[in-house]
């Protein structure tokens, strides 16, 4: 038994982190906490880091929950402290990135279950079976991108920062978005030119991934994986930022357009026709509704904020790396969550550096909480779109299914 996690985890059952307010998953070094705040804990005493932490705030009174956890270290160590972690326990010597930890092939726990169930009832046979769309080659696409290391070995990255690479790969992509004069409306849109749209801008998102050399650390699988859950709230954050930026100045949260890619935009007005993937009368208005409101709902909410902060690249940027990487870290778990700790740390010190240094601003922390606001909306209104898409899977309004069922997990 490893030493440094109590064994008595049903204690700590429904309790808070002591340290950032998240859900606990035991007891680690003597206090309820979740497993990144026992990381970061055995990290900073592992490897002596106590002494060149300094308080991002000047005060040591910065707060250390759920949003701001990862920006000042010095706090978040002296809370640990303060909670009760004591250094007695923790294990030394002991790899933070065990490569030779044992993993199920991908599928096979679900195969093996599928073989325990007892045969199917007469009247599932009723049900009509779902036609499969194949998505193996986009799939390998992605893979092959999310793997080239030649992405984030590119001599034009050589002596950039984290943050900075991956404001590089997110310029990338912007350069190519129109003017809106030279945008096209759409009106109408089938589901085939929808994910048609969605599919030219996984390529960019992995892409986006393959630039950050700490995602060059996970697993092949585990890439894949971490993409899958982000890529299409990215996808979603990104387009609301940008039409705000290019339409929402003056009325943000009524924003009339959407840049939906970087040739064509809508207006609520826009039709969906998704009668290709559902048999239920009623699920096309359901279902179109989903698609617009998801997107309404961010500028709802999100709109005002944005074009009041008027994020730079380089923060917008910030944004969509701690999004991506909180989110992969809760639904992943493992070492994508000892990953996704590190660096956010490691993007702290980045956007730290790009203030202090390039921007020549000390003093930013009332900035920084109301980018992290708006992450952290984006963040509930997600789950909030999960459930939804579940409810509708429960009640079986898709005709189809994906050759990778969870392709369209986020």
């Amino acid at each position: 038994m490893n030493p440094s996690t109590s064994s008595a985890d049903s204690e700590a059952k429904n309790e808070i982190c002591k340290v950032c307010d998240l859900v606990a998953h035991g007891v680690h070094f003597g206090v309820s906490s979740c497993r990144a705040c026992a990381a970061f804990f055995r990290r900073t005493i592992v490897m002596s880091r106590t002494k060149k932490y300094k308080c991002r705030g000047g005060h040591s009174k910065c707060e250390v929950n759920t949003s701001d956890r990862y920006q000042c270290r010095l706090c978040r160590y002296n809370k640990c402290v303060t909670m009760g972690m004591t250094a007695e326990n923790v294990q030394w010597n002991r790899d933070p990135f065990p490569e030779n930890r044992k993993r199920k092939e991908h599928g096979s726990e679900k195969e093996e279950e599928m073989k325990k169930r007892p045969p199917s009832p007469p009247h599932a046979l009723l049900t009509k079976p779902k036609r499969i769309v194949d998505v193996t080659m986009l799939s390998a696409k992605i893979q092959k991108i999310l793997n080239d290391k030649k992405i984030a070995e590119n001599p034009k990255l050589k002596n950039l920062n984290n943050l900075e690479r991956l404001d590089h790969a997110l310029r990338e992509w912007r350069s190519k978005q129109k003017k809106e004069e030279d945008m096209e409306m759409i009106s109408k849109l089938t589901i085939h030119e929808m994910f048609q749209m969605c599919e030219d801008q996984m390529l960019v998102i992995a892409t986006w991934l393959a630039h950050c050399p700490f995602f060059q650390k996970l697993e092949p699988t585990e890439r894949y994986r971490m993409f899958k859950v982000v890529w299409n709230v990215w996808r979603r954050f990104e387009r609301v930022e940008m039409s705000v930026q290019m339409f929402g100045r003056r009325t943000p949260g009524r924003v009339m357009k959407f840049a939906m890619s970087e040739k064509f935009y809508v207006t609520p007005k826009l039709s969906i026709d998704i009668s290709k993937i559902t048999n239920w009368p009623l699920s096309a208005q359901f279902m179109g509704g989903l698609f617009r409101d998801s997107v309404r709902k961010l500028f709802e909410q999100t709109g005002v904020q944005l074009a009041y902060l008027e994020p730079s690249s380089m923060e917008m940027t910030y944004m969509l790396s701690q999004l991506s990487w909180q989110l992969a870290g809760q639904a992943l778990q493992g070492k994508v969550m000892e990953i996704a700790e590190i660096q956010q740390e490691e993007l702290a010190d980045n956007l730290h550096h790009h203030y202090l240094q390039i921007k020549r601003r000390s003093n930013y922390a009332g900035r920084l909480v109301k980018l992290m606001s708006v992450v952290n909306i984006v963040k509930r209104l997600q789950i909030e779109r999960k459930i939804t898409i579940e409810l509708a899977n429960v009640f079986d309004f898709f005709n189809v299914e994906l050759s990778d069922p969870d392709f369209f997990e986020g």
